[in-house]
């Protein structure tokens, strides 16, 4: 369990340390605390997205209200780092494994590509017949790139800026 751990989240153990190099190497206070900030981002995803593994590993399912945790905990961070964003999670209902990861991930996508230019997030998930995540992001990297790497991913932009990404999932019995 732990090997299959540590393969699902070798990249962002990689990023870790590099945000840990460059904090060691600065001597600038701002930059410090905005590294520091992308390095309690990240680790709580590390934490986060172990557990759900264990979780699932030990249940064989994932609830909706664990999932809520992981992402609450996720965007109160962000909120400390400095951008506004809030989680939106309904239904009680439970969830493969396969399915929480995959809203978790596609969470932490949106967060990595938008770390430097992120100003707002709000993630809605509705857990119901289908589950469908929804996210409206202030930032200033395009997140089109996220559909070669996320099946259904639907991308669009206003005319002001905001970005909504938006994907179904079936919901496949455990």
């Amino acid at each position: 369990m732990y090997d299959m751990m540590e393969a699902q989240i070798d990249r962002q153990i990689a990023m870790l340390w590099d945000l840990l190099a460059e904090l060691q190497k600065t001597e600038d206070q701002n930059r410090a605390r905005r590294l520091l900030g992308q390095v309690i981002i990240i680790g709580t995803y590390i934490k986060r997205r172990s557990n759900l593994i264990f979780v699932g590993a030990q249940r064989g399912a994932i609830s909706v209200q664990e999932l809520r945790l992981c992402l609450n905990e996720s965007s109160e961070n962000i909120c400390v780092y400095g951008a506004d964003c809030k989680a939106i999670v309904k239904g009680d209902d439970q969830l493969t494994l396969e399915q929480a990861t995959q809203i978790y991930d596609l969470f932490e996508a949106v967060v990595e590509t938008e770390l430097d230019s992120l100003r707002a997030m709000l993630i809605s998930i509705d857990v119901g017949a289908q589950v469908e995540v929804s996210f409206c992001v202030s930032a200033a990297e395009p997140l089109c790139g996220l559909r070669a790497h996320f099946q259904g991913l639907e991308w669009e932009q206003d005319e002001d800026g905001l970005q909504y990404v938006t994907r179904k999932l079936e919901r496949s019995r455990r």
